[in-house]
This record gives C-alpha cells, sequence and structure tokens, in this order.
C-alpha cells in the first residue's frame, strides 16, 4: 500500500465554541459536510472545539487545510467569506467573534520554522448574527453552513481530492445539544438528512 493512501493529506476542521450561538458555525459546518458528503482516503474531518497551540498536529505537512469558523468581518450576518493564508496573517480576517483565540497563527509560524506547515490554508468564514452564551444557531448562519459544506467538496475537488455528495446521507451528530431540534432544522436545507427518533 502507498504512503499516500493511508496518510492524512488533508484537514476539514470546524472550530468554535458550541455553546456560543452563531460560534457554533464550525463544528455545525463539519458536522453538515461529513453527513452530506463522502471523501476518499487521507481526509480527516475534524471538530475542534477552541483550541490553542495544539492545533499544530492537525496542521502538519498537509497538503491541505479547510478551516471553518465564524469571523469578524464587515457585511450582513450568513454572509461566507473566502481567505487564504495571507489574507488570515496579513490583512483583516479576524478568526474568532469569542475571545478564545485558537492559536492558529502560532500553530502556523511553528511548523513554518520547521518547514512543515500545509502547503495550503484555507479560511470559510461566516459573519455571525449573535454569539450569546445558551443561544441555538441562528437560521441565517444555519442556511450558511449548507453553502459552506458545498465549498468544502468544491475545494476538494478542484484540487483532485475524492469528495462526491452521499446518495443517502448519514445521520449528523450534533453532540452539543438534543439533536433533533437541530437536525429538525437542518433538514429544512436538506430533506434527506435522516432523523434519529432514539
Amino acid at each position: 500500500m502507498n504512503e499516500s493512501d493511508v496518510k492524512n493529506r488533508v484537514s476539514i476542521i470546524g472550530m468554535g465554541n458550541v455553546l456560543l450561538g452563531d460560534d457554533c458555525f464550525g463544528p455545525f459546518t463539519v458536522e453538515v459536510f461529513g453527513s452530506l458528503y463522502e471523501c476518499g482516503r487521507g481526509i480527516e474531518i475534524i471538530d475542534v472545539g477552541t483550541p490553542g497551540s495544539d492545533l499544530a498536529p492537525y496542521l502538519y505537512g498537509r497538503d491541505l487545510v479547510i478551516l471553518v469558523d465564524a469571523i469578524r468581518d464587515d457585511g450582513h450576518p450568513g454572509t461566507l467569506r473566502i481567505y487564504g493564508e495571507r489574507d488570515f496573517l496579513h490583512y483583516s480576517a479576524q478568526i474568532r467573534v469569542t475571545n478564545h483565540d485558537p492559536g492558529l497563527q502560532e500553530s502556523l509560524a511553528q511548523l513554518r520554522l520547521v518547514n512543515r506547515g500545509p502547503v495550503e490554508l484555507v479560511v470559510i468564514g461566516v459573519i455571525p448574527e449573535r454569539c450569546d452564551f445558551g443561544e441555538d444557531i441562528s437560521s441565517t448562519v444555519l442556511e450558511a453552513s449548507f453553502a459552506a459544506a458545498e465549498r468544502i467538496c468544491q475545494l476538494l475537488v478542484e484540487r483532485g481530492f475524492d469528495c462526491v455528495k452521499r446518495a443517502s446521507p448519514v445521520q449528523p451528530t450534533f453532540w452539543w445539544t438534543s439533536g433533533l431540534a437541530k437536525c429538525d432544522q437542518a433538514r429544512k436545507h436538506s430533506p434527506s438528512i435522516p432523523l434519529n427518533d432514539n
């Protein structure tokens, strides 16, 4: 078996605090993506919550990292923005809408020093509507999560990685809530998502 067939070449990372309303955009989107799309080997889909410098293992030596998170930027709530690493490091894209600094800049800087950073970093961000403790994801950001999941698939395919829409979506696991309410909301945008009544 070829080494490239078994090692993780791509990381799709959802970041955010699931207890702070629209800040759950990252974890929610990667869960939706995993439910609706099937990827080839070597592509890992991860919800990392609100990490610090422990992001480095998910970035180390990757061909592609797609990071999904709520952002600060001008525009209407629910608007998606796509950034490259240069945008994030040198311009106005600020990854975080809360005080939980994920340490992305530090992790990237450390890996670049030893020439083991990702070949490409893409940030898919959404402008949140509300990020208050105990709030659910807003309808505008929920809708944006489905557009973001589709964009993730496009980014993978454009770069030669296998990703196709599932014929039968799998049950998503929104572990931070009762699950059924979120899944029911999600089904309004993608009726093929199954409900688990257990």
